[in-house]
């Protein structure tokens, strides 16, 4: 009979040990989704402003120049243009 109590404590015990183990698991895992929410959402922030800069209601006059000269490489013919290389090479 004790080593039938034995058996059955150990048993509950190694089940308690694996679901505290599991609950610290679940919890580095909901820190990690956090982060990447809050990172989702900040990129997310940043494409409706860039969104809301090209409505079809009003451009922004200096967000549209932007991106023609970045994407389409237009420039002024009196102007100098320095590249920035960000690769670091």
């Amino acid at each position: 009979m004790p080593i039938a109590a034995m058996l059955v404590s150990s048993y509950f015990a190694a089940h308690a040990f694996k679901s505290v183990t599991s609950q610290k698991v679940l919890q580095e895992e909901i820190t990690a989704l956090k982060a990447e929410q809050e990172r989702i959402r900040a990129v997310r922030e940043d494409l409706d402003l860039h969104v809301s800069l090209l409505s079809k209601d009003h451009v922004d006059p200096d967000y549209l120049d932007e991106l023609v000269r970045k994407d389409l490489g237009f420039t002024h013919p009196d102007e100098i243009v320095i590249p920035n290389d960000k690769s670091g090479q």
